[in-house]
């Protein structure tokens, strides 16, 4: 348990790893946008009193640490994830190299997945009973061809109100004679491209305003990988490995 240490380097750490992830939870959750140049100070403060410490020294532990961030890196290069949330891994995973049981990287990454997976299955179950009508209805034309996925992803809402939300973003564009389907979003520049042209078809009257899409949230993660890093530094991973070790060998 982090929090529990005495050691002023790793106090130093953790308080500066835990205020950047508070600052940029706030900024993700307020714009769903976090400036790069916020993570290279406590970068810095980890790397530094790390390589003092001689915490670096194990670099198969380190290099396992440093996966999370990895894989989440490669899910943003697909527009699956944030950059910024691979950055929020990355220095959990550089200020915590250390572990018994489990890096707390990975302790972040598990439990900020644990939010999405909830939305998920409540939108299958609010879709499957309250609007299959409308799944039924929908006609694919190009993109994913299976609507039925969609019912993990989103929920219908009106044009109107999606065209007066924020961080709503539409997986069945509309089109003259159906829908363009997706199971994710992209950057800000093409999302706002789709939004003018749905715009358009509205005010031309080639769409009623009042039909259903089907939209998806653009989450606040780096929010859910902060609650995620305060669960591991709590978790008392010493009671944890002795635990599992008598579980196992019964020493």
């Amino acid at each position: 348990m982090y929090l529990s240490s005495t050691n002023i380097y790793d106090i130093i750490i953790t308080t500066s790893t835990l205020l950047t992830l508070l600052y940029a939870s706030v900024s993700d959750v307020k714009s769903r946008e976090v400036h790069e140049l916020i993570w290279i100070p406590p970068l810095l403060i980890s790397i530094t009193l790390n390589i003092i410490q001689g915490t670096y020294s194990n670099i198969r532990m380190l290099a396992f640490s440093l996966l999370p961030a990895l894989l989440i890196f490669i899910l943003s290069i697909a527009n699956l994830m944030g950059g910024a949330d691979a950055l929020a891994l990355l220095l959990i995973g550089l200020a915590h190299p250390k572990f018994l049981l489990i890096p707390i990287s990975f302790i972040a990454l598990i439990v900020s997945l644990i939010p999405p997976l909830i939305l998920m299955l409540s939108y299958l179950i609010i879709n499957i009973i309250k609007y299959s009508s409308i799944f039924k209805e929908i006609k694919c034309i190009n993109g994913v061809k299976s609507k039925y996925l969609l019912m993990f992803l989103g929920k219908p809402i009106s044009i109107k109100s999606y065209l007066t939300s924020k961080f709503l973003y539409p997986l069945t564009i509309p089109k003259i004679s159906g829908f363009h389907c997706r199971t994710m979003f992209s950057n800000d520049e093409v999302e706002e491209k789709i939004r003018n042209e749905i715009l358009e078809l509205v005010n031309k009257g080639l769409i009623d305003s009042n039909s259903k899409i089907i939209v998806t949230p653009a989450l606040p993660h780096i929010l859910f990988i902060l609650l995620g890093y305060i669960v591991g530094i709590l978790i008392p991973q010493q009671v944890l490995f002795d635990f599992v070790r008598r579980l196992f060998t019964g020493v």
